[in-house]
């Protein structure tokens, strides 16, 4: 017996030794080909990819360019179709040397173009006292003083004044004779005029002294008189504290106390707005505090629609959130404080006014006609809507049919005509968006652009979430600017006519080579289907260097899912930038270059599609993506030779290290690794704001019988408690890494480390990554946590060596 044992030991290290020496090893330089290809080396480096105009009064505008050498301004005249140089630089720079010799030491980089006394003048930085103003055809320059000298201040429309916060308070300056009053007096702490509120998600930023913007969410009104804005009271909210624990500069951590309520909070942030008569005497000249009906609160993401002719109103919306959503649009009378409602939307699930959650609503107030152009989703897709503003009434539908608005770009008041884009009117691809114009009085609609491709017409992200809005479209209506690609085709920049969409002038192509000479390689679109195995669903794949699918081997290469999948965004680019450099996940190309199938799925939940579509993941979350994703990569593997589904990994960030690690553990036989960073595990101890989380996922929290508030601690709301990753922690058997910031308000640390304790109660083994001093940026910013992700994959799902502790250099 024994000497049989002994045989068998022989024999098994026999077969074991040409196992262990056939595993592979992924080299140095296989990282570095990785490493050239992220994200973040990417960006910037396809030029002239994004253009962004400054109109001038007359109809031209001017913009920045990447040159082959330095930064270029061009200025750009449509009605002649004439695109040349703002200015020549080497002239421009002598010309400052004459003025301010020290100013003439940096790069001429304008801070604001300006026609003045007839001649086109371009202000320069100069020193501490003086700002440079220079004609650019005589290029001669003039000292001057300074404008709005402080990026912190708000200037007035006419540029005479400014308005900054101080103390908690709005103090008015006028710019010319440096004179400064208060404008409000009862401004404090947590409850302040103009201040970034710690909903913001950004408040440890803000008490380190890292993040500091002009005054919040205030605007002046068109004839400077008035200023109108909002206001957060988060006294009685709770603290909630978030803790440095390797503070740089010391040794005693660090605690960070910043207001957040949670779902069922008896207290949560209160929101009001005030409006202040800048030149009032008297009690007209104290804010007036105007405050939302009963249960209703501003819709602050959407910010304001606009001004009536007077001046003297503003309209905005306030929502509503029980069981049947609620929307409002409202006209504020900025004298008496009265909100009077001029029309409303419901919605059993959600109510939007654009249906991605970022993007700025495409609503526009037309104050002279006293309409206002609405967004809704009432019948099934996003349209838009003509409404009169004085007595609400539908005048007419603008838009219908199966096929979503996406954003409206502008509306030319005088010909009586609206610009939008939309995607899935035109056959194929229904996320790739065209620009097209509908005539208010008739609901005629023309297609702009007629190419095939991604029509990237876009108008900003919203106030609230520090977007500023973006004006394509010209002055007088008559160009928009439209830039489109394909993920094989670089961004093209023209100009074109509003009047038939005919291209007036091509400004920009951007150049690929140097991407290309990076390894960087276009992904594929994929159409595919969905769990139900009826709805079309639409992926980008991004395959490794040389694949073949006439010589694939079986098996020969691992998939890895980049999932996010909330319903706010997709995330499956369908353009060359956007490719190459995510929004999130990123890696995606990275990972590719070492040897892995990448894909990113769009799948039911996601906005984009119809309500229907968007709606499945109300009130159930992930899960009918997490269905989509399986179904849909079995298909693709069966389509592409060589896709190994023995070997499926998944990984994502936010509400992507959500559905990464809820994926693993949901389909355990089919995900066999994930990581998982800045997860949002659970909803029960998720910040909870105007209605964030009872607007996107499921409702406002419901503790049974309609209570609202949390009964005890640890209580979860009934339609989140299905929700709540901890619950399957059991079902965990593959490999996961979960990650996280210790500074991240998006998704604070103790989520992650929730989700780790009931990984510890039920007894199974996972790896935790913790990153000091990081916030919820890490996915982009940190190059460890880049490089560990990296060597997951390749350990446990390749089933390769990574080389060792790999030097991944960090952004710029």
């Amino acid at each position: 017996m024994k000497r049989n044992g002994l045989w068998a030991a022989v024999l098994l290290c026999a077969a074991i030794g040409p196992l262990r020496a056939q595993t592979p090893t992924l080299s140095v330089e296989d990282y570095a080909r990785a490493e050239r290809v992220l994200d973040y080396h990417l960006k910037g480096r396809l030029k002239n990819a994004q253009i962004v105009p400054r109109w001038l009064p007359d109809g031209r505008f001017w913009y920045r360019r990447d040159g082959e050498h330095a930064t270029e301004y061009m200025q750009v005249d449509p009605v002649a179709r004439n695109r040349a140089p703002l200015f020549d630089s080497a002239r421009m720079r002598e010309a400052i040397r004459e003025v301010l010799p020290a100013a003439a030491k940096r790069e001429p980089e304008p801070l604001a173009v300006a026609i003045e006394d007839g001649a086109l003048r371009v202000r320069f930085a100069g020193d501490a006292n003086r700002q440079l103003s220079c004609d650019v055809v005589e290029h001669r320059c003039r000292s001057v003083a300074l404008g709005t000298p402080d990026p912190l201040w708000l200037p007035s429309p006419d540029g005479r004044r400014a308005v900054f916060v101080r103390d908690h308070n709005l103090w008015l300056r006028e710019l010319d004779s440096g004179r400064e009053r208060a404008l409000t007096r009862d401004g404090e702490a947590y409850y302040g005029y103009g201040v970034v509120p710690d909903l913001s998600l950004r408040a440890v930023p803000k008490q380190q002294g890292r993040w500091q913007r002009p005054p919040y969410l205030l605007q002046w009104s068109p004839d400077g008189r008035r200023l109108f804005g909002t206001r957060f009271d988060e006294r009685r909210v709770q603290s909630y504290p978030m803790l440095a624990m390797a503070p740089e500069g010391g040794h005693r951590p660090v605690a960070y106390a910043i207001r957040m309520g949670l779902p069922g909070d008896a207290e949560q942030v209160r929101v009001e707005w005030y409006a202040i008569d800048v030149d009032g005497a008297g009690d007209a000249a104290q804010p007036r505090r105007i405050v939302a009906p009963e249960g209703w609160a501003p819709f602050v993401e959407a910010d304001t629609f606009g001004w009536s002719t007077d001046r003297r109103r503003v309209y905005a919306a306030i929502g509503r959130y029980e069981r049947s959503a609620r929307l409002r649009l409202v006209e504020l009378d900025l004298d008496s404080g009265r909100v009077r409602e001029v029309l409303e939307e419901q919605s059993k699930t959600r109510a939007q006014l654009n249906g991605f959650f970022y993007n700025r609503a495409a609503v526009r107030v037309l104050a002279g006609a006293d309409q206002v152009v609405w967004f809704s989703e009432r019948d099934g897709w996003g349209h838009l809507y003509l409404y009169d503003l004085r007595d609400g009434r539908l005048i007419r539908r603008l838009t219908s049919g199966e096929w979503p608005v996406r954003d409206l770009v502008g509306v030319d008041e005088a010909r009586r005509l609206a610009y939008f884009t939309a995607g899935g009117r035109e056959p194929g691809d229904p996320y790739l968006r065209r620009l097209y114009r509908v005539a208010l009085d008739s609901g005629e609609i023309a297609l702009l652009t007629p190419e095939d491709a991604d029509h990237a017409v876009e108008v900003g992200v919203g106030a609230f979430s520090g977007g500023t809005a973006i004006a394509l479209l010209s002055p007088d209506a008559n160009y928009v600017l439209d830039t489109y690609s394909t993920l094989e085709s670089p961004p093209r920049t023209v100009l074109r006519s509003t009047r038939d969409g005919t291209v007036a002038l091509e400004l920009e192509r951007a150049d690929p080579s140097d991407v290309i000479a990076a390894g960087w390689r276009a992904p594929q679109r994929v159409r595919l289907k969905a769990a139900d195995g009826r709805t079309d669903l639409w992926a980008t794949v991004y395959f490794p260097p040389g694949y073949s699918a006439a010589s694939a081997k079986p098996g020969q290469y691992p998939i890895i899912d980049g999932f996010y999948g909330g319903p706010h965004v997709t995330n499956a680019p369908v353009g060359m930038r956007e490719a190459m450099v995510a929004m999130n996940p990123i890696s995606r190309s990275s990972l590719a270059a070492l040897g892995f199938v990448v894909l990113t799925i769009d799948g039911r939940g996601t906005p984009g599609r119809s309500r229907y579509f968007h709606d499945l993941s109300f009130g159930a979350g992930a899960d009918p993506q997490i269905d989509d994703h399986v179904a849909a990569i079995k298909e693709l593997a069966g389509r592409y030779p060589g896709l190994d589904l023995q070997r499926v990994g998944v990984y994502g960030h936010s509400y992507g290290g959500y559905t990464s690690a809820r994926a693993l553990l949901r389909y355990p036989d089919f995900f066999k690794v994930a990581v998982s960073s800045a997860g949002s595990h659970n909803f029960q101890g998720l910040y909870a704001h105007f209605g964030s989380m009872e607007r996107l996922f499921a409702g406002p929290a419901d503790y049974g019988n309609g209570a609202r508030l949390r009964p005890t601690p640890d209580a979860i709301a009934l339609n989140y408690r299905d929700l709540d990753n901890a619950p399957l922690a059991s079902r965990l058997r593959g490999k996961l890494l979960l990650v996280y910031g210790d500074l991240d308000e998006n998704a604070p640390p103790a989520l992650t480390a929730q989700l780790s304790a009931a990984l510890i109660r039920a007894n199974r083994d996972f790896d935790l990554l913790y990153l000091p001093n990081q916030n919820h940026e890490l996915f982009r910013n940190d190059a460890y946590y880049t490089r560990r992700m990296w060597d997951y994959f390749v350990e446990h799902l390749m089933g390769a060596k990574p080389p060792a502790h790999y030097p991944l250099k960090p952004p710029a």
